[in-house]
């Protein structure tokens, strides 16, 4: 039986990471040292985990930001997974804000025609400048809608502006980058390593957001410039 690319993506990452750390050498952000230095911005389409998924990551992180001090991790309002990059974050990003109108409208017109989907995130897994929490597709909706996505933008001559740093197939979450070189990265890959298998939860997805803001989507920097409520989600704002 093949393994799901996803699955191959993480197992990837991880025999990159977990040697980097075992050395001693991880990709340290030197962006951290001090944020207001750092100019990057762009524009993304992306989703948010619910509120269950997001309190069993807490649950992993806490204890992880006690072990590791002066390293950067995530706040609840940050946690996302990238649908697509639409306007790569650069410190070049306003050459870019002339076409969002036409950006929004595409999105507006493609998402209209897309149903909720399904998300499940299990297991932890690394790259050697950060830790991931690893999302995989329960059906087909968000490949579906990345795939049209980049034939719409293709179709009206805007195919060279999404994913220009890499095409993004995976539907993993960011918590963890690293600042502080002084740490135990052995330490950190045996904790890593037990969380490979952790179960995270689900997460139905009834919209999705067009965002602004920096590299790490901070809650001081972040707009939400649109919302797409997709089909047949609920219309209570109670639901999760």
């Amino acid at each position: 039986m093949s393994i799901p690319i996803t699955t191959r993506i993480y197992e990837q990452l991880w025999g990159e990471a977990a040697p980097a750390f075992e050395r001693g050498q991880p990709q340290i952000d030197e962006h951290l040292a001090d944020q207001t230095k750092d100019l990057r911005r762009g524009v993304t389409l992306a989703l948010r985990p619910s509120l269950p998924v997001q309190a069993k990551i807490r649950v992993f992180l806490d204890p992880l930001a006690q072990m590791f001090p002066g390293q950067y991790f995530y706040q609840p309002e940050q946690l996302h997974v990238t649908v697509i990059s639409i306007i790569s974050g650069t410190e070049f990003w306003r050459k870019e804000m002339v076409h969002l109108s036409s950006f929004r409208s595409l999105l507006r017109e493609i998402l209209s025609r897309h149903r909720s989907f399904k998300l499940g995130f299990h297991g932890v897994t690394a790259t050697p400048g950060a830790v991931l929490i690893q999302g995989f597709p329960l059906d087909d909706g968000l490949a579906r809608i990345r795939d049209e996505i980049r034939q719409g933008f293709a179709q009206k001559g805007f195919g060279d502006k999404l994913d220009r740093r890499y095409t993004i197939s995976a539907a993993h979450m960011t918590i963890m980058r690293f600042r502080n070189p002084a740490a135990d990265w052995k330490l950190l890959a045996a904790r890593l390593e037990e969380n490979r298998q952790t179960n995270f939860g689900e997460t139905k997805v009834d919209s999705l957001q067009l965002i602004w803001g920096d590299w790490y989507a901070s809650a001081d920097t972040m707009r939400i410039l649109e919302e797409y409520r997709l089909q047949n989600a609920p219309r209570s704002a109670d639901v999760s």
